[in-house]
């Protein structure tokens, strides 16, 4: 008699990002199709493990902010350059590389309003704003609350602190939740066959259908608040995933 027993988790919205060859997607709430003996040729079971993994992060990414306002482009613009040189040379004296400096955004533009100006009740105020975004990477993630400092103390607004893991160290997190979501997969399979009176005979497919990335984000407005010198402290960076796991199956 051919028997399929299949246990249903989570389905996911597909997402392509990630590894290539490997379909990625952010977990969501559903019910999984089961496979059917027909499809494989045999008995099957189907289950959906999830496995993660966390680190503490190597690499932090900060986004500081050089503004300016008025209503002559031209004076925004030379604003903006010498508030840009301020800043490289605050970040130069505290030891961040000129290569691990990029600019992210620049821009000159009317600022949003309610009500235009000029009107009765308009609100008032410069017609244009500039700002011109930089990104800091930093592989030592002990040294982002003196370049916060470094940075303010310049005039810069910080716009975000994010701390985050280096592409080799990230790709071996993932490898491990993948693992231990192989081995989350195989006790739920051995379970169900045990119940069903199956054996598991080996893997027919796997399909890795969910990865999610949690860097750690510090609160910008702390940052720029702090005084006496920016203490931030670091939680984990945890990858979680899930497969779908198709095995073969045989009577006991």
């Amino acid at each position: 008699m051919r028997k399929t027993i299949a246990l249903a988790l989570a389905a996911a919205v597909v997402l392509t990002v990630g590894a290539a060859g490997t379909v990625l997607a952010m977990g969501g709430t559903g019910t999984q199709p089961a496979q059917t003996a027909a499809d494989t040729g045999g008995q099957t079971i189907t289950v959906s493990g999830d496995g993660s993994a966390s680190a503490q992060p190597d690499q932090a990414v900060l986004r500081f902010a050089v503004t300016a306002e008025g209503d002559d482009p031209a004076a925004i613009r030379s604003e903006l350059a010498s508030g840009a040189s301020d800043l490289r040379s605050a970040l130069s004296e505290a030891g961040v590389a000129d290569d691990a400096i990029e600019t992210t955004g620049y821009s000159i533009e009317e600022p949003p309003r309610r009500v235009p100006p000029g009107r009765d009740g308009g609100e008032t105020g410069p017609e244009l704003r500039g700002v011109h975004v930089f990104e800091v990477t930093l592989d030592d993630t002990d040294r982002a609350g003196a370049v916060v400092d470094a940075a303010a103390g310049a005039g810069a607004e910080v716009q975000s602190v994010q701390f985050t893991l280096a592409a080799d160290t990230r790709e071996d997190l993932r490898n491990q939740a993948l693992e231990n979501a192989m081995e989350n997969a195989r006790g739920q399979a051995d379970t169900l066959a045990s119940a069903g009176g199956l054996s598991v005979t080996g893997v027919a497919s796997i399909d890795a259908t969910g990865t999610n990335y949690r860097p750690v984000a510090y609160d910008a407005e702390r940052a720029q608040a702090a005084s006496g010198g920016t203490a931030i402290e670091t939680g984990d960076v945890s990858v979680s995933t899930s497969v779908r796991v198709v095995y073969e199956a045989s009577d006991q």
